[in-house]
């Protein structure tokens, strides 16, 4: 199956649609994340929620998306579950060509029949990230990462040795 074939299932059909609020869902899983160029291989599975409201001039849409994907902890490179929750409101205007006015606007020809979102469900899932993962504190406040490979990397990062002229400064102004 081409990648176009595949994500071809993400799209909203708004011609004859009335005019009014209609929903429709997804799922975004592994299959779906193999289609966009990115680093990581996430597991998991995340429930899409798009509401179309439709207008004779414009339309908005509404993405929802929530669900878990296992991800690789940036500190001790173990997976565990990410919770992912997100939305965002997209609005569609109609015009001679297909433009993106702003990160939220885009203007689709008359003459298309649908919208497909796909790109615009992987955005706001990428946007709900966190810029590192790190495995989450337990209930008691203390580090889920995997203990071995905390104890490797402190072994093996280097120790700040502080300049002696330092201290000696910092005892001037101790000494006030």
């Amino acid at each position: 199956m081409s990648i176009l074939d595949y994500l071809a299932k993400y799209t909203i059909p708004y011609k004859g649609l009335k005019d009014g609020s209609h929903e429709f869902e997804f799922t975004a899983d592994e299959k779906f994340f193999e289609h966009f160029q990115f680093e990581n291989d996430f597991q998991g599975q995340v429930s899409v929620k798009a509401t179309l409201l439709k207008k004779t001039l414009v339309m908005s849409l509404d993405i929802e998306v929530e669900g878990e994907i296992n991800v690789t902890c940036d500190r001790c490179l173990d997976r565990f579950p990410y919770q992912v929750e997100g939305e965002s409101t997209l609005f569609i205007k109609f015009g001679e060509t297909y433009e993106e006015l702003d990160n939220d606007i885009i203007v689709v020809p008359e003459s298309e029949n649908e919208i497909k979102i796909a790109q615009y469900i992987y955005e706001l899932i990428l946007l709900s990230f966190p810029i590192n993962f790190v495995h989450p504190d337990d209930e008691d406040g203390f580090n889920t990462c995997n203990e071995e490979m905390i104890q490797k990397l402190n072994e093996h990062s280097e120790k700040e040795e502080i300049d002696p002229r330092w201290s000696e400064l910092k005892k001037l102004i101790d000494n006030k």
